[in-house]
């Protein structure tokens, strides 16, 4: 499978990011690896994978996610792989979409197994504690690795990404968070094909995101009541108690479109006499803290799937 590999195996800690290279069926493909900033010699880190959009690279993914703040602030790797195709056009094939990846038949699986076994053997990495997370493209290849290699990821969360019909259904389980917003016009919440279908070359509609979400909750052997919370325009949905112990977390964002998503703040669009007003209005007399959630919306999808990735 690795017909060449490409990395430091004694690089010290404190080099935070790196890239590395490897030839996988006869082409040569890439990830930036970044270390945390600081992290004690000798001790074995958890590592999580993230996979780009179409369209996007490693570093796009890492500039959007701002994982690799979260990496020194909680100490973890993290990679991110580079698709294939034109630059500024890279892809990700799950079998069912997505353009050059999927129309040259690329091997991401392969790819996937390849820099699982370069990561492991090059970095402080422990195999118990790998996890993958993949925006659209990237999150439909996520479904698919924890569908085929359940046995590689302690858990795994998809944003804004899809299963397909004619894909087989999770035949173990594995943990996972599936994050979407309603509006998403790319990839539907209700299932279909989007308004990129023909660019993409997706090759047939998508399931719904609580189709997707029933088939987890069935491989993971989950039952009983799910439980509602909510946090902004979030609603957090915890798919009943599961016998294997791997739970399925659906967080619906309503109104919510095609993106990573993230806090938005919006007390700047009130004059301050009239944010004193509504601060006045809201705080507390004994002097408890104010709510500032008055003035956010969203949720920060980054910090939700580490806090996810971090008990499982």
């Amino acid at each position: 499978m690795i017909l060449a590999l490409i990395f430091s195996a004694s690089a010290p800690l404190r080099i935070r990011a790196e890239t590395l290279k490897m030839t996988v069926r006869g082409t040569e493909r890439t990830a930036l690896v970044h270390l945390p900033a600081e992290a004690p010699n000798g001790e074995l880190l958890p590592l999580v994978i993230a996979f780009h959009g179409s369209a996007w690279n490693g570093s796009v993914m890492e500039e959007i996610t701002g994982l690799s703040s979260l990496s020194d602030e909680f100490g973890f790797i993290v990679a991110y792989p580079n698709g294939s195709g034109p630059a500024g056009a890279l892809s990700w094939n799950t079998g069912a979409c997505c353009s050059f990846a999927l129309d040259r038949g690329v091997d991401d699986f392969a790819f996937a197994d390849a820099l699982l076994d370069a990561l492991i053997v090059g970095y402080p990495v422990d195999p118990e504690r790998i996890y993958a997370t993949g925006f659209s493209n990237g999150g439909m290849l996520v479904h698919r690795l924890a569908v085929e290699r359940p046995d590689r990821f302690s858990a795994v969360a998809v944003v804004a990404g899809a299963l397909f019909p004619s894909q087989s259904a999770p035949g173990a389980p594995v943990p996972i968070l599936i994050m979407h917003g309603t509006e998403d016009s790319i990839v539907p919440y209700d299932g279909g094909v989007g308004v990129l279908a023909g660019v993409s070359g997706k090759t047939e509609p998508s399931l719904s995101v609580s189709e997707a979400a029933t088939l987890w909750k069935e491989a993971n052997e989950c039952s009983g009541e799910t439980t509602v919370e909510r946090e902004r325009n979030a609603r957090i949905e915890s798919l009943g108690e599961c016998a294997s112990g791997a739970e399925v977390l659906l967080v619906t964002l309503l109104g919510g479109s095609h993106n990573w998503p993230t806090v938005q703040r919006t007390s700047t669009d009130y004059p301050v006499d009239e944010t004193a007003e509504m601060l006045l209005l809201f705080s507390d007399p004994a002097g408890d803290e104010i709510l500032w959630d008055l003035f956010e919306s969203g949720i920060d999808a980054s910090n939700t799937i580490w806090e996810f990735f971090d008990r499982n």
